[in-house]
């Protein structure tokens, strides 16, 4: 089409040309005869005094050549024209049916940018699930797999939780395919400019994706209904595919979040938005950080929610048997969880920093700015989740007989908590009255809302938590090894000893400048990590060859043990939307920061209390939603059913 409309083109032009040579030939001899006062063509001649006289004469042989060859050309010419109209005329037809493409749209007439919202959302939520449960499934698995040969009954009892846990898993991967596709769809129809911009980057990782997705699928579904058919000497098979399985899930996890840290940290193109290089768009600042902080926080919310359904299943449990295995399954998911979150406020404090290191507006916004006082909901929420995990493993002293000596402590470590997570959720000015808002901070609390002693309050809580682990260990445990007064003297010193460098360390920094105030937050991670690693390899030599007094007696959790753990699945639910919500409108006005503006209609930020009735209505249609996906896994054979012989072999370890 292009090319015979070309070639009519230079038809009409090479057409047009010559009849205007031959217009510019038979004027310039029309010039010249008028000239000489001869013309062929017409003279007129005015004489003064007298009446002006036309005169006339007949047309030369030459001038109606001329005539003629200007008739033909002009017939030609409108031949051209008519054919490359013709020609063109679908396609024109097509142009203008077409419209342009916009940068926004309104496809069902409802908020845009809510419905966004809560599709990505929910799609998150149930991929971190189904990312989360296949690793914690298949390190129990493993677990199971060592001691088979060792321990039949032990090896039977972790295979049936591995199980157990993967047997949440299909429904609500569809859920996660579901909600992905009408994020897309969303997306697409409600951004189609911002999903161009996008689609142009990461164009690539566009196609590599679903392939991975869909390996992740076939993985997953292999790795579950081949359960009790890989056994045996083909138990390696199976573990295999739990494997892949994992590391094709992370891989998707990692795509996805190159798109969205590059939307926060731009990077791989030039000023003007072109892309430079896809690698450094894809490793841009924030990509990292936020792949390992949504690593172990995807744990804690698999965990989590692990915990909430073996409560659910506690509760309505119809005998003891039934109700030991589902508090012991209640049990491992809150010890997964307390574990991960030891870890959390690091892996948020490295994305948090390399934000802080990309653009200062990052975190003004966040700890100066509109978002500060969503720090302070942060605080009261995480305050919660891990007052209410450690209110869970202490009632699990209840359970284990000889443990009233590590009883003891509970309440002293309550009021430590209680204390921390009060220092950590005052704000650095709040004003409470006319006198306060005149002055710079509280004249009481304004210290407590820096950072150093912030510090200090949650690395000593995280501290606490790890010392109510260590005590559940030695709880109706008596130890053995000749030395054991000596090691545990060391270990507790250590313990102190840590918590008294990091009180140190946070003095320190709060008369020192900013620049080392920021390092020695960091050396009271790596303080706090280090007490960690050191006392609870120590731990492992003190309870080798332990003698337990009596067995633990599964099934007589407290109900209200049960409760703790639903309330936990909904707080995490909540603070992963929370956090969410942050970390998107920390961009402000930008869909990527510094490079695309929103101007769209629903830009700018909603407000907290619209941001947390917003957040609340989508934990509940993800949990009404999750508790569908936890019904139809009940359909698939109860503990009595399917694994018969693993829940026996549970029951009697």
């Amino acid at each position: 089409m292009y090319s015979t409309f070309k070639a009519a083109a230079a038809a009409f032009s090479t057409t047009s040309g010559r009849c205007e040579s031959s217009s510019k030939v038979s004027a310039g001899s029309r010039d010249h005869q008028s000239r000489r006062g001869d013309g062929a063509w017409s003279v007129s001649s005015l004489t003064r005094g007298s009446g002006a006289r036309a005169v006339t004469r007949a047309p030369s042989a030459e001038t109606k050549r001329g005539q003629a060859m200007r008739r033909t050309c002009a017939v030609l010419g409108l031949i051209a024209v008519a054919a490359a109209a013709a020609l063109l005329a679908p396609d024109a037809a097509l142009a203008q049916g077409t419209p342009a493409l916009r940068s926004y749209a309104d496809p069902v007439g409802a908020d845009s940018r809510l419905v966004v919202w809560i599709a990505a959302q929910l799609h998150l939520m149930f991929a971190a699930f189904v990312l989360a449960v296949p690793m914690f499934a298949l390190y129990l698995e493993c677990m199971g797999w060592r001691l088979a040969k060792r321990e039949p009954a032990t090896a039977a009892r972790y295979d049936w939780l591995a199980h157990e846990m993967a047997r949440l898993l299909p429904p609500a991967y569809s859920l996660t395919a579901i909600t992905g596709a009408f994020l897309g769809f969303a997306l697409f129809a409600a951004y189609p400019g911002f999903m161009g911009y996008m689609t142009n980057v990461f164009g690539p990782t566009f196609v590599v994706y679903p392939l991975f997705f869909v390996a992740e699928t076939l993985c997953l579904y292999l790795w579950y209904y081949a359960w009790n058919r890989l056994q045996g000497d083909r138990k390696w098979l199976h573990v295999m595919l739990g494997v892949l399985l994992n590391l094709f899930g992370t891989i998707v996890m990692f795509i996805a979040d190159a798109w969205a840290t590059f939307m926060m940290t731009p990077a791989g193109v030039d000023q003007s938005g072109n892309l430079i290089s896809l690698y450094a768009a894809v490793w841009n600042p924030g990509w990292m950080p936020l792949n390992i902080h949504r690593l172990v926080a995807n744990i804690t919310f698999g965990a989590l929610l692990c915990g909430a359904y073996a409560a659910y299943r506690f509760l309505l449990a119809a005998d003891d048997e039934e109700r030991a295995l589902y508090d012991w399954m209640g049990y491992t998911g809150n010890l997964i969880a307390l574990f991960t979150m030891l870890f959390l406020p690091f892996a948020g404090y490295y994305f948090g920093f390399e934000l802080f290191a990309f653009s200062a507006t990052y975190g003004v916004t966040l700890m100066g700015g509109v978002l500060s006082w969503l720090f302070i909901i942060q605080a009261i929420v995480i305050a919660s989740l891990f007052i209410g995990a450690a209110y869970y493993a202490w009632l699990g002293f209840l359970r284990i007989p000889g443990s009233e000596a590590q009883q003891r402590w509970v309440p002293a470590f309550n009021i430590i908590l209680i204390l921390g997570f009060m220092v950590w959720a005052t704000p650095h000015t709040m004003a409470a009255s006319i006198e306060e808002s005149t002055g710079g901070f509280h004249p009481l609390l304004g210290a407590l809302g820096l950072m150093a002693p912030k510090m200090i309050a949650v690395t000593l809580i995280l501290l606490v938590l790890y010392v109510s682990y260590l005590l559940y260990r030695h709880a109706g445990r008596i130890l053995t090894v000749p030395w054991a007064k000596t090691g545990s003297l060391v270990q507790w010193g250590l313990i102190a000893l840590t918590g008294a460098a990091i009180i140190g360390l946070g003095i320190y920094g709060y008369f020192a400048p900013a620049h080392i105030r920021i390092q020695t937050s960091i050396w009271q991670i790596l303080v706090l990590i280090g007490g960690i690693v050191v006392t609870f390899v120590l731990d492992q030599f003190l309870l080798a060859g332990a003698r337990t007094q009596a067995a633990v007696r599964w099934g007589t959790m407290p109900r209200r043990g049960q409760y703790v753990l639903i309330a936990l699945a909904f707080i995490i639910v909540w603070l992963m939307g929370l956090m969410g919500y942050a970390r998107s409108a920390v961009r402000l006005n930008w869909h990527i920061f510094g490079l695309m503006e929103d101007t769209s209609a629903g830009a700018g930020l909603p407000s907290l209390g619209e941001a947390a009735i917003v957040i609340t209505g989508i934990t509940l249609i993800f949990f009404v939603l999750l508790a569908g996906s936890f019904a139809i896994s009940g359909l698939s054979g109860g503990s009595k059913g399917a694994h018969g012989s693993e829940r026996r072999a549970a029951t009697a370890s």
